[in-house]
């Protein structure tokens, strides 16, 4: 039987980069992975969603290139070519992850797994004994009842991006951050869309403003926007994406035998995702929470430090999300409605990009930033933004809230001329006396 320190199950964010960590710490690691390296986020998520992603904006630039002063004629959209693109993104970056583990001599187990004891994981050919297990098995898409996925008409959100053709049109139930990337992709690519939300807004975590102003500009694209609105039945000829949220990919695993404990599924852990079993822990989206990517992999790496003898604490105050429609939104920290609603006196400060050079040069200046900071220490708590590369902007707000800077000292710092970066500077500096 072969003996290891650590028995990771799953590759994906979470599971590799605990794995290359574990291998970094100097622990004997192996990784069960029953499909593609990489998981979720690599396959079937974060990077082939950004792939159509890409085509969809290089889309949008050519159709207004006549705005820049270029006459383009003739280009079509061939969606063979935008397919076969995102799947070499795919394979080259899963079989890059592959060889990074083979370089730090992780042995790599292309099995289901199933935890048989706290020190032992079995599949249907072997059995390994490990002093310690991370569960890194992830999520998949929540299945309505009503509406089961058949994976031709009524759609997951792994289905949809193995299509060859473009649907004439898409319903999309779930105006969350999936069913909104996945709308402004294909309504670039010539869909019709309906997206339905049962609740008042889309993107019902963000911002209200935020949410208003996607509408708006779903609207004008063309999008139909039906919030408030719940549904029994889709008639069959459309394609629909069902996309209500995620659930934990926890089943047979063999969590029950062992008494580990769950809500739903999700697995419990505490600060150091140790689970109620010493040496079973779990980390990413399994364990519910922030089901992100760049979340997933630093609980990896929190998770196996603690099992090499060392403690870090995770703020999750400063984790940035992102979401790639067109416009970008991204936030981090707090809004300013859950401010308030924590009992917080905040400031709330917003400023336009049409008021930015450089959104003026690019041609992109719709949108706007909005900072949150306490009216009590002008420390930043949160940031919003919708506009142009939102999910790049938003990186540098997140140590602010991490290290507790105040707008005061952010506006201080010079931002060079002319970037879109200026508007931080600029919503920083409203209201602020410097010195």
């Amino acid at each position: 039987m072969q003996k290891y320190d650590l028995a990771i199950i799953g590759s994906g964010p979470c599971g590799y980069v605990a794995g290359i960590r574990a291998a970094q710490v100097g622990l004997k690691t192996c990784i069960f992975e029953k499909d593609r390296i990489g998981g979720v986020c690599l396959n079937w998520g974060c990077i082939p969603t950004k792939a159509l992603s890409a085509s969809a904006a290089a889309l949008y630039n050519i159709e207004r290139a006549s705005e820049f002063g270029i006459d383009v004629k003739g280009f079509d959209l061939d969606f063979t070519k935008v397919y076969e693109r995102k799947e070499k993104i795919v394979k080259k970056l899963s079989s890059g992850v592959e060889m990074l583990l083979k370089a730090r001599k992780l042995d790599i187990i292309r099995e289901n797994a199933e935890i048989k004891s706290p020190t032992v994981v079995k599949t249907a050919n072997l059995e390994i004994e490990t002093k310690n297990i991370l569960i890194a098995a992830g999520s998949i898409p929540f299945e309505l009842p009503g509406l089961p996925f058949d994976h031709t008409d009524i759609l997951s959100s792994t289905d949809i991006l193995e299509l060859k053709t473009i649907p004439k049109s898409f319903i999309i139930v779930g105006g969350g951050v999936i069913g909104c990337e996945f709308a402004s992709i294909f309504r670039s690519f010539g869909s019709e869309i309906t997206i339905i939300e049962a609740m008042p807004q889309l993107l019902p975590n963000e911002d209200e403003e935020i949410s208003c102003k996607i509408e708006q500009s779903f609207k004008k694209r063309g999008i139909k926007v039906l919030t408030n609105t719940k549904i029994d039945k889709i008639d069959k000829g459309d394609k629909a994406l069902i996309a209500v949220g995620r659930s934990p990919n926890s089943k047979a695993i063999g969590l029950e035998a062992l008494g580990i404990e769950c809500n739903k599924g999700w697995i419990r852990v505490d600060e150091n995702f140790r689970t109620n079993v010493n040496n079973i822990y779990a980390a990413g989206d399994i364990k519910g929470g922030m089901l992100l990517a760049h979340v997933a992999s630093r609980e990896g790496i929190v998770a196996v430090e603690h099992m090499a003898g060392n403690s870090q604490v995770i703020n999750y105050n400063a984790v940035p999300s992102c979401i790639f429609t067109n416009p970008e939104i991204a936030s981090v920290g707090l809004n300013e409605k859950a401010a308030k609603n924590k009992g917080m006196e905040v400031k709330a400060r917003k400023f336009l990009f049409s008021a930015i050079g450089k959104a003026h040069v690019l041609g992109e200046t719709d949108g706007f930033i909005k900072l949150v900071t306490d009216a009590k220490n002008d420390k930043i708590l949160g940031c919003q933004i919708i506009g142009p590369h939102a999910t790049e902007l938003i990186a540098e707000i997140s140590p602010c809230i991490q290290f507790g800077i105040t707008s005061k000292k952010l506006a201080s710092v010079i931002h060079a001329h002319p970037t879109l970066s200026e508007i931080i500077c600029e919503v920083s500096t409203m209201g602020v006396g410097l010195p």
